[in-house]
């Protein structure tokens, strides 16, 4: 299965939101992501189609199974590239992870 990097990008922030909380919103996702509540609407959509996320019906959304194992992994990789960056470009946390 093929995913964008923006799709990827979703998944990540769904990913992160979801361990602080049991119940992520579309406006969870949109303030974290900065982009409109419109965009996010699009992108569940997708990410429903590829069995990534499942959406309630008063639009709370969790990751299925198959999208929480994928997001573990890409966190898992992106945090290794975060800390290479931080390491070696002298960045904080925070602006290595962005990149």
């Amino acid at each position: 299965m093929e995913l964008t990097n923006t799709n990827i990008r979703y998944l990540l922030a769904i990913y992160e939101l979801s361990q602080v909380r049991l119940e992520v919103s579309s406006k969870d996702i949109a303030r974290v992501l900065t982009v409109s509540r419109a965009s996010v609407t699009s992108m569940m959509s997708i990410l429903i189609e590829k069995r990534m996320v499942d959406k309630e019906r008063y639009g709370k959304i969790h990751l299925t199974p198959l999208g929480r194992t994928l997001a573990r992994e890409l966190a898992g990789q992106a945090g290794q590239v975060a800390r290479e960056l931080q390491a070696r470009m002298d960045l904080s946390g925070e602006e290595a992870w962005r990149a």
